[in-house]
C-alpha cells in the first residue's frame, strides 16, 4: 500500500463532513440571525423615504398656511386718545395690542395723527418722536420718517409697522398693527 505524504491524515470525523467554505466559518464565529436582514428591502426603504418626505411636506405647507391666517379676525378697538388731546408735534406712547407691546401716536402737521408700533425693526428697542418728522432709535442711531414710518438711516431695514386708527365718539381707537 502506497501512502501519500502530502496529505495530511484525516479523522474519521473530519473525512464524513463536506469540507467548510470561508463564508460557513464566518457565520460560525459572527453568529447573527441573517434571515432577519431581509426582512427590510429596498423597496421598503424607498416607500418609507418617500412616504416620509411627503409627510414633512405636507406639514410645512399647513404650517405656512396656518402662518398667513389672521390672528385675530375679531378686531378689538383699544382707546388710546382723546381728539384734540395731542397738539402738533407732540406725541403719545399707548399699550397696543395688550400692555407687553406698546405703539407711539403721533400728532403731524399737515398729516394729523399717525400711529406705529414704536419697536425698531432692527433689535427691538423703543424708538422715539424727535419733533422734526422723523422717530429716533437711540440704541443704533436709526432713523424713521414719522409721516410713513419709512427708514431713512441707519441699521434698520423694513419701515415700522402701522397701526391703523378709527375715531368714533371724540374717541381715537387703535384697530390692528399692519406689518409692512
Amino acid at each position: 500500500m502506497v501512502k501519500e505524504m502530502d496529505q495530511p491524515a484525516r479523522t474519521p470525523t473530519e473525512s464524513a463532513l463536506p469540507p467548510r467554505t470561508s463564508e460557513e466559518e464566518w457565520r460560525k464565529e459572527f453568529p447573527y440571525p441573517w434571515n432577519e436582514d431581509e426582512i427590510v428591502t429596498r423597496r421598503d426603504t424607498l416607500r418609507f423615504l418617500l412616504a416620509g418626505s411627503g409627510a414633512l411636506f405636507l406639514a410645512t405647507g399647513a404650517i405656512a398656511i396656518l402662518g398667513t391666517l389672521p390672528k385675530n379676525p375679531n378686531l378689538k378697538a383699544i382707546p388710546i386718545a382723546k381728539e384734540g388731546e395731542l397738539a402738533e408735534h407732540q406725541w403719545k406712547v399707548f399699550n397696543y395690542p395688550d400692555e407687553y407691546t406698546q405703539g407711539i401716536l403721533i400728532n403731524l402737521p399737515g398729516h394729523g395723527l399717525v400711529a406705529y408700533s414704536d419697536v425698531c425693526t432692527h433689535l427691538s428697542c423703543a424708538v422715539l418722536y424727535q419733533g422734526d418728522g422723523k422717530l429716533h432709535c437711540p440704541c443704533h442711531e436709526g432713523f424713521f420718517d414719522a409721516a410713513t414710518g419709512n427708514v431713512l438711516a441707519g441699521p434698520p431695514t423694513r419701515p415700522l409697522p402701522l397701526i391703523q386708527l378709527a375715531r368714533q365718539d371724540g374717541t381715537i381707537y387703535a384697530l390692528k398693527e399692519i406689518a409692512r
